[in-house]
């Protein structure tokens, strides 16, 4: 560890939370305590902690004291985990028509608003608070501790959304690059030049984490893997991809050029920080800050996901249906940790294609079918209302009638129902406004 680093950890980074009202590094260490417990006091502090967040609506939040004076709770202390079954699913058509009601009252001067569109496009506003801040930036720094990233140590996050990119004036850079130890590369306009620039950074600055989108670090671990030693003898310790889908190829290329662990971190602005991954590979729930419910799953135990955030006090989110879908899973895992898992997550309700009788097949089927054309370098498939699809493609050469008809035979095949699959061939596909790239985005409808 480098003197920098040492003085970061020790001085600059608790400074800096405290500074901004935060108490991220006393969470940080009580959340690594909790790594320590068993089952059994483990699953009695969240019961805990549930509780008390219950009390809290009873007392100040007009719409979850109907809730509950609806459901007859009168008293929490006997209030159980399976218990939760009996209040309302939460949605976003709530929070806007009585979004003020499920603010706490006496938390108004506390409140900090955010907003976020998600894939729906549908904007949202609703608040956080300082104490859920804390706990989710701790919860991160918790789970990367378990591969030996710590607080101060030099990180890079491959970043594009606007709410972050804005912020970023000359002052904020150069406290977050020579106080922090942290540097933010913008993830929009991916030139090859721009890449290359990215990587010679990363061979000098030498970051032990590199977080970001797992389509843009796809992309960086491209460049290296076709420029074998580009980055001489640096390897990070950990990198962390959120935001996206971490599809198997994607994880497959970045370990292949980084030679080092990659954990997928699952979370959202409105639901907080809901999972991530060990180092035995398992997804567990960060429970002491969120249960997590399947609503309605199927025979295989997937259904939409109902989050419920244990800090978000000053609005609280209970049974939040956050959108994606995805299962749990009752078994330990051999790492150790007390925490519950997620068996599956198969990302947002509507990446999925839609086939016949409306059939739902999950959007990363349509990527095993593209990713066996070599020739594909980068694409982005559409499927329309009508079921039809239109491939926009940046190929190495042009792909051959057999290549096309393989594609044509193959979404045709995933979606049991024969419909038009049309070629576009592109110099560049322009990742969203917040700098992801979608491999498959679907406008149909089950």
């Amino acid at each position: 560890m480098s003197v920098n680093e040492i003085i970061s950890r020790h001085l600059f980074y608790p400074v800096h939370e405290r500074l901004r009202g935060r108490s991220t590094l006393g969470q940080w260490r009580r959340l690594r305590k909790n790594d320590r417990l068993d089952m059994a006091q483990f699953e009695a502090l969240r019961l805990d902690k549930l509780r008390r967040l219950l009390a809290h609506c009873r007392e100040s939040v007009p719409y979850y004291q109907q809730v509950l004076q609806d459901i007859g709770l009168d008293d929490v202390r006997d209030f159980q985990l399976a218990d939760l079954e009996k209040l309302p699913m939460l949605d976003r058509d709530v929070l806007r028509t009585q979004g003020e009601d499920v603010q706490a009252r006496g938390y108004q001067h506390k409140l900090i608003p955010y907003s976020t569109g998600g894939s729906t496009g549908e904007p949202l506003v609703f608040y956080t608070d300082k104490h859920r801040e804390s706990c989710l930036n701790a919860q991160k720094l918790r789970a990367r501790s378990w591969f030996g990233v710590h607080p101060g140590d030099r990180q890079v996050d491959f970043w594009g959304s606007p709410i972050e990119m804005n912020r970023q004036n000359r002052i904020r850079q150069l406290k977050d690059r020579w106080l922090l130890n942290q540097v933010v590369l913008s993830a929009s306009h991916l030139t090859e030049q721009r890449i290359a620039g990215y990587v010679k950074f990363l061979h000098q600055f030498r970051p032990r984490l590199i977080y970001g989108y797992p389509t843009v670090i796809y992309r960086v671990a491209s460049y290296i893997t076709s420029h074998p030693g580009v980055l001489g003898s640096y390897r990070p310790r950990l990198i962390v991809c959120t935001s996206e889908m971490l599809l198997p190829h994607l994880r497959e290329e970045i370990i292949r050029a980084f030679a080092c662990p990659v954990a997928n971190e699952y979370g959202s602005r409105d639901g907080g920080m809901i999972a991530y991954e060990c180092p035995q590979g398992s997804l567990h729930i960060l429970g002491e800050q969120v249960i997590v419910e399947v609503d309605k799953p199927d025979n295989d135990g997937v259904g939409d996901l109902l989050i419920t955030n244990l800090d978000g006090y000053g609005m609280p989110f209970i049974r939040y249906r956050i959108g994606d879908r995805g299962a749990l899973d009752t078994t330990s895992c051999a790492c150790g940790l007390p925490l519950p898992r997620l068996r599956e997550l198969q990302g947002r309700a509507n990446d999925f294609l839609v086939g016949r009788n409306g059939r739902l097949v999950h959007s990363s089927t349509a990527n095993y079918v593209l990713r066996g054309i070599p020739a594909l370098k980068q694409y982005q498939l559409r499927q329309r209302r009508d079921h039809s699809f239109d491939l926009y493609l940046i190929p190495s050469r042009a792909l051959t009638e057999t290549e096309k008809k393989t594609i044509s035979d193959g979404l045709n095949n995933i979606l049991d129902e024969i419909v038009p699959v049309n070629f576009h061939v592109t110099d560049s596909i322009a990742p969203e406004k917040s700098g992801k790239y979608r491999w498959v985005i679907s406008e149909a409808r089950a």
